[in-house]
């Protein structure tokens, strides 16, 4: 009997063309966010001026990966956005008149 609980429903089901592309997209942030974190347990082994230097670096290249990251992916949402000229009326779209509510009784 399987439950919303049970994994052995999802073992059978492989990840979709999305799925993949936002894993290949996160993955410059996921290599940088490992490179912090080797960088601080250098640190911690051993805090001298190059260990700093180093910590220092990848930092900055987790911001800079971060922000390609969010750039990336708003530019991407916007280039797959629907394109509505001004003025020109939408087949599908319906005229919403919201009215202040009226007792009755």
């Amino acid at each position: 009997m399987n439950t919303y609980t049970s994994y052995d429903v999802l073992s059978d089901v492989e990840p979709t063309f999305t799925d993949l592309a936002a894993i290949a997209a996160e993955e410059p942030v996921i290599a940088a966010e490992v490179a912090v974190v080797d960088a601080e347990c250098r640190l911690a082994a051993s805090p001298d001026e190059v260990a700093v230097k180093a910590h220092r670096r990848a930092v900055v290249a987790l911001g800079v990966a971060m922000r390609t990251a969010v750039e990336t992916s708003t530019n991407r949402a916007l280039s797959t956005a629907p394109v509505f000229a001004p003025g020109s009326p939408l087949s599908t779209a319906r005229r919403v008149v919201i009215r202040p509510a009226t007792r009755t009784a």
